[in-house]
């Protein structure tokens, strides 16, 4: 090893603090060339890949700069250099690779008696168990396996902590770790006699017995070292040269091996300027404020916190006319293929013989590498729908939407049988070359690069299972076989290629290593910046800290560094930084500013910052039709008129008069063949309808045990999903049903509750189905009738307080009073609908004494958080009539004709059909791309 400027031995003394006066990427290419003639025997250790080519791209620009040789390092994460920094004791196994480990694990699993399965997972009788298939068990055991095996934490010692430092704790958590310690000494078993070996057991084997290279190893900026490694670090015959991405003033923060002291940062002042800070509401607010950014600041980069918010981002930067970038790329699940086997594995999810789910077939008929090509077939599709509402794709013979069955069957080729990896692998290669072998891909366009990888690494997936000789793999079904494929390639991402002047997107920890003067920080909020675990089934926060384990205050203190580092390098007027905040997240859910904003402030800094996360920035109201990469524009309403209307129609009215009219004037609808799992929407019509089945029942609605309550809310919850999904449904809806679950043991808790109190159901909305809705006439502003339809939830009597109340159940993630889901704030009206039960409740009642006086309005809320589960407060009595009043104006409006104002639709709740029909939506840019091309 050549050194200039400087000894060895000075070289190693102590670690080097880059400071932050220039792009610490940069300074670190500089430091090398300046201290290493030949970088051929260094190893460079970074803290992830993108870093390592960026300092790969730096040196060589250096080393142009200073006319000098460049002999390169190896430059590579320290999961993938230390390895090769030892030679091993003769006869040990090489480390498995990762297919091979999720196979073994889930071998063990299947060997698991049931009853010792159920320790493990909270698996559920019938449909949710088998929701849960051994593969995805077996990925979340092998993720657990390599966390704490990464910090020399075997599950026996979990096991041993939960029962000394956590007696509160029920014994089976202890008795649970305990058998994962027993499952995986069985995987240990498997693994050697395929001749393979654990790799974080052969790292600790290296560490202790293998004998390490003479090379140089660098630490760049790596702040986070797990115990493993470290124990491979000291082992080294030349101890490591640490490069620390900081000031000599920020010594305190570091150990000697450049780690981060978590107290130090929990406690260290971000040193941000209130005019760092852009405090949003919405995501779409976000975007539109970060677009804006990108425009003023010309070069900036733009670090997104949530990858959810990185669509919306993109799309806003197109409207102002900017390409984006988005550096971590598409991952594979997003692209055509990995879709069309996703819809092969449902098609053949069934038992031999029997006819394939309605839903998996015309998911994969309309696919268009299915049958979708074929508008034909589609129309058939639409047409036998209409006519049956099929459960199954069973049409009968010589029908048109029976050939086109059978076209579908003989183009896929796969049944559904049970044979060796080998015998699949055959069969989906041929079916892979039947669908794309005569294709032409433009390689030039996204869609073509995602095609080509896709199918490279599907071909590499199945050579890899093949080539495994693993009891496992001996007798597969066609749809595990793919599943398994799905589960090695769906999370690779296919990366875009770098475009001439569109703006860089990174993820928020790549930030720190990026150079860019300018930068804008999007989604900077709780649950982002820092991320949490406190849900974790196995590990939640409180059970890592015990263990010492990557815990939320390790989290907290690798973001504080981070910002530090964005902060400094751009510090004394070297670059600009900015923040987006927002009010909630793309899903809706309202999220707290990061804790990060608040570090280190007292006093007025603390009220002053906190008054400045209060003055949300938001975005103007541009008009509706807008051109979204290459859509159409709104379609022109037509004279039809309409008499009579549903009460949730006038929440549609509202929002959207267009929406309105295609919908409930026009009669349009959106078809969408759901695959085999549940929307949003389906999410909470499941627990509508077993609410409603609850109170149809009438002996089971007077309990007042909340157990017996449970108990039927659970049996008619598995009844329902196995009438919809049959006995083997996707993994998705099992966690969807455990969720579904949840809320409904909130519902029982809630609503025996509210029996004893005295309310008491008199009418469910299930009780009578579409034929028991009831209707009046609401007169307008004109005195002219509109006829008004509808059914609420259910309606309660409470003969104690002699007074009525009309009931909807919610199931959105967070609870909103029935007030202010009416009118906002500002006076804005968002719907009319209990207003308008009230006035339906007398023609639904029929007889008994009614009163519209002595009637409340309520919502069961049945949110994400259980422990928020309740019935509302009544609705504002002076808002009711102010309601009904608003309801004879829109009815006007409605017997007008009225449907030219587009309004503003939320993408999240509208379909894409109906958002292209009123401008707000079009043909997806890489689509246009692809058109243009052609």
């Amino acid at each position: 090893m050549g050194v200039a400027g400087a000894g060895s031995e000075e070289l190693l003394m102590n670690p080097v603090f880059l400071g932050w006066e220039e792009p610490v990427i940069g300074h670190t290419a500089k430091w090398l060339l300046a201290n290493f003639e030949d970088l051929s025997e260094v190893r460079v250790v970074v803290r992830g890949s993108r870093a390592g080519r960026r300092l790969l791209e730096k040196l060589a620009v250096e080393a142009d700069r200073q006319k000098r040789p460049l002999f390169l390092p190896k430059i590579a994460t320290i999961a993938r250099i230390v390895d090769e920094l030892f030679t091993g004791p003769s006869g040990l196994l090489p480390a498995a690779p990762e297919l091979t480990q999720k196979l073994a694990w889930m071998d063990a699993l299947c060997r698991l008696p049931q009853e010792k399965k159920s320790k493990l997972f909270q698996t559920r009788e019938g449909v949710g168990r088998n929701g849960q298939p051994a593969l995805l068990l077996a990925q979340r055991l092998l993720t657990l396996r390599n966390e704490l095996g990464g910090e020399e934490v075997s599950f026996a010692e979990v096991a041993r902590v939960m029962s000394e430092k956590m007696p509160e704790a029920p014994e089976i958590e202890a008795e649970r770790w305990e058998l994962l310690e027993e499952v995986f000494g069985e995987v240990r078993n498997i693994l050697r006699k395929a001749g393979w070996m654990d790799p974080a057991e052969r790292r600790a084997v290296l560490a202790e017995k293998g004998t390490p290279q003479q090379v140089q190893v660098v630490l760049a900026g790596v702040v986070e070292i797990r115990p493993i490694f470290m124990k491979m670090l000291e082992r080294l015959s030349r101890p490591p040269q640490v490069l620390v991405f900081a000031p000599e003033s920020q010594r305190d923060g570091f150990d000697e091996m450049g780690r981060l002291r978590p107290e130090f940062w929990a406690k260290r002042k971000a040193g941000l300027e209130s005019g760092q800070i852009h405090a949003v509401v919405r995501s779409a607010d976000q975007a539109e404020k970060l677009a804006q950014m990108a425009k003023s600041w010309p070069g900036a980069t733009l670090a997104v916190a949530d990858e959810k918010a990185v669509a919306g981002i993109r799309e806003a930067l197109r409207e102002e006319g900017m390409e984006s970038h988005w550096a971590e790329g598409r991952k594979m699940r997003e692209g055509r293929v990995a879709s069309f086997l996703r819809a092969v594995a449902d098609y053949v999810s069934r038992k031999p013989g029997e006819a394939p789910a309605w839903q998996s077939a015309a998911l994969l008929m309309r696919h268009p590498d299915g049958m979708g090509v074929w508008i034909k077939a589609s129309e058939v599709l639409d047409e036998y729908a209409e006519r049956n509402v099929p459960e199954k794709m069973d049409p009968p013979s010589g029908s048109l939407a029976a050939d086109w069955a059978k076209k579908l069957a003989n183009r896929i080729g796969l049944e559904p049988t049970e044979e060796s990896a080998s015998g699949h692998a055959q069969k989906v290669s041929d079916m892979l070359v039947r669908i794309y072998g005569e294709m032409e891909v433009n390689l030039d366009l996204p869609s073509g690069r995602m095609m080509r990888d896709s199918l490279q690494k599907i071909r590499k997936v199945v050579a890899e299972l093949v080539a495994l000789k693993l009891p496992h793999l001996e007798k597969v079904r066609t749809a595990d076989f793919l599943r398994m494929v799905l589960a090695e390639m769906e999370d690779e991402q296919v990366p875009e290629p770098a475009r001439a002047g569109a703006v860089e997107m990174v993820g928020w920890l790549e930030l720190a290593e990026e150079d860019s003067p300018s930068v804008a920080i999007a989604s900077f909020h709780e649950g982002s910046v820092p991320k949490s675990v406190t849900a974790d089934e196995f590990l939640p926060g409180h059970v890592r800290e015990l263990l010492e384990v990557n815990d939320n205050q390790q989290r907290l203190a690798r973001d504080a560094y981070a910002l530090a580092v964005v902060l400094g390098t751009r510090a004394k007027k070297r670059g600009i930084v900015g923040m987006v905040v927002p009010s909630f997240n793309p899903a809706g859910d309202p999220v707290k500013p990061s804790r990060l904003l608040l570090a280190g402030l007292k006093g007025k800094e603390l009220a002053a910052r906190v008054l400045a996360l209060t003055e949300k920035e938001e975005r103007e109201k541009k008009p509706a039709t807008v051109d979204r990469g290459g859509g159409f524009g709104d379609v022109a309403a037509g004279q039809e008129k309409i008499d009579r209307v549903s009460v949730t129609a006038f929440r549609d009215y509202l929002k959207s008069p267009r929406f309105f009219y295609f919908q409930s004037v026009l009669g349009l609808k959106a078809v969408e063949d759901e695959p085999g799992e549940l929307s949003p929407a389906g999410f909470g019509s499941l627990i509508h309808r077993v609410v409603g089945a609850f109170g149809k029942d009438k002996k089971i609605r007077e309990s007042v045990d909340e157990k017996e309550i449970f108990e039927f809310l659970k049996g008619e919850l598995d009844r329902q999903t196995r009438e919809r999904f049959g006995d083997q449904p996707k993994a998705a809806v099992g966690w969807q049903l455990e969720l579904a679950e949840e809320r409904l043991e909130a519902f029982a808790r809630v609503q025996a509750r509210e029996r004893a109190e005295g309310w008491q159901i008199v009418v469910a909305e299930e009780e009578k189905g579409k034929e028991g809705r009831a209707e009046f006439e609401l007169k307008d502003t004109k005195g002219r009738v509109l006829l008004v339809h509808g059914r609420p939830d259910r309606m309660d009597w409470n003969e104690k307080q002699k007074r009525w109340r009309v009931v909807d159940v919610k199931t959105s993630s967070e609870p909103k009073n029935p007030d202010r889901a009416h009118c906002e704030a500002g006076g804005t009206w968002c719907d009319l609908q209990m207003p308008l039960y009230r006035e339906l409740a007398p023609k639904v009642l029929k007889e008994g004494v009614w009163d519209p006086e002595k009637c409340d309005l309520v919502y069961f809320h049945l949110p994400k958080d259980g422990e928020k589960a309740a019935v509302s407060k009544p609705m504002d009595g002076d808002l009711v009539q102010r309601a009904l009043d608003k309801a004879k104006e829109v009815a006007a409006d409605i017997l007008d004709g009225k449907w030219k104002d587009i309004g503003e639709l939320d993408p999240e709740q509208t379909s894409e059909t109906f958002m292209a029909l009123c401008g707000q939506a079009g043909i997806p840019r890489e689509i246009a791309e692809e058109e243009v091309a052609e």
